[in-house]
């Protein structure tokens, strides 16, 4: 079946996390390496908030006492670190999809929290290029889940089969072929990317 719609994953796929910056605040402030990782990302409060069932600053105040504890000294607060690390954008993988727009329908699919639109799709000019954003909080489903490869099938019009997610996690790709989709897992090198797109039948 052709495939009609592309979904791109935000983190690791339009946006990267900022090494450098992770590198130099753990230094800064006595942070393990991974520190930070583990903070934002490694604790139950997560799993709630990425499904909107905690609130964004209870999240974030969770964060920052995790970073508190772990540190040698007073950190900045979580939500700067947070908007500081996803300001990288691919500019190659968002360029490739504004071209994809005059043939396919093109979204964004996301594990993600309710700041992703305005503090960071917005402030990058890249929130209005997309057919739909499916974020996970808004949906109260998060990948690998069938349930949101469904919702965002269901929200441009298509059968899962007519389309595919790109992610740089193995567990949503597998997640997004079993619940019909083709997949492609980003490894970060662009032209590998589009080659695997093109096997697809997807391009510009």
């Amino acid at each position: 079946m052709t495939i009609k719609a592309v979904f791109f994953d935000f983190g690791g796929v339009l946006g990267h996390w900022d090494r450098d910056y992770v590198g130099a605040f753990e230094a800064e402030y006595g942070l393990p390496e991974g520190g930070m990782l583990k903070a934002l990302y490694g604790t139950a409060g997560w799993k709630e908030v990425e499904i909107g069932r905690l609130a964004v600053d209870d999240w974030l105040a969770r964060v920052e006492l995790a970073l508190g504890e772990a540190a040698s000294k007073p950190v900045p607060t979580a939500h700067s670190v947070w908007k500081r690390l996803w300001n990288a954008m691919d500019h190659d993988v968002i360029s490739f999809a504004r071209q994809l727009r005059s043939t396919h329908k093109v979204g964004v699919l996301s594990n993600t929290t309710l700041m992703l639109e305005e503090q960071v799709l917005i402030p990058n000019g890249i929130h209005d290029m997309w057919d739909v954003i499916i974020n996970s909080a808004r949906v109260g489903i998060a990948k690998p889940d069938s349930g949101i490869y469904h919702a965002a099938a269901d929200a441009v019009g298509l059968a899962p089969e007519q389309c595919v997610h790109i992610d740089d996690l193995e567990s949503n790709v597998r997640g997004a072929k079993a619940a019909g989709f083709k997949a492609v897992l980003h490894r970060g090198d662009f032209a590998e990317l589009i080659a695997q797109l093109q096997a697809l039948g997807v391009g510009c």
